[in-house]
């Protein structure tokens, strides 16, 4: 039984440090976008060279290889990105809120009376989140969900994110 457990733990190491360095930006002014992806769509990655390459891979359910897509982004989006990136610095301190969604939506508990539509929905701490959540990894630090940025700067840097995820053709997360 323990040879079995050092064998699966041996076959199963290279794949646990390939994703956490997968996740990681490769240069130094690399920057890593993430969505976790919620129960429709899929989450994805897309990585942000300096000099404004894109590289977006993400992997639907039931696939086994990854869907990769690269595009360039023209000057003036790739300097607007990274200027509102240094604005919002340090991103691991960037203020958020809650994410509200009309009733109805899954994994939320009712709040608000009536029917068809009226209340709100709010996400639970502890229950599957039912919205993709969108992360921004840049010089070692990492954002808090940019779909929940209360402050300028990250609603900002979101819309961001937003036309860099238009250019690679990823789905983008609606705000609920």
């Amino acid at each position: 039984m323990k040879k079995q457990a050092l064998i699966l733990s041996a076959a199963l190491l290279p794949l646990i440090f390939a994703s956490a360095s997968i996740a990681a930006p490769r240069s130094a002014g690399e920057v890593v976008i993430i969505n976790t992806g919620d129960r429709v769509t899929p989450g994805y990655r897309v990585t942000v060279g300096p000099h404004g390459s894109l590289t977006g891979v993400l992997t639907p359910a039931g696939r086994r290889t990854p869907i990769r897509r690269t595009d360039k982004m023209i000057a003036a989006t790739r300097q607007r990105f990274f200027a509102d990136l240094a604005s919002a610095e340090p991103v691991s301190k960037l203020p958020t809120g809650t994410i509200t969604a009309p009733f109805g939506r899954q994994g939320g508990r009712r709040r608000g009376r009536g029917r068809g539509g009226q209340g709100t929905a709010v996400t639970t701490p502890g229950r599957v989140n039912p919205y993709p959540e969108v992360f921004v990894r840049y010089q070692g630090q990492q954002s808090p969900n940019l779909r929940q940025a209360s402050s300028e700067q990250g609603r900002v840097l979101y819309q961001d994110v937003k036309q860099i995820l238009q250019i690679l053709r990823l789905p983008i997360p609606n705000v609920p």
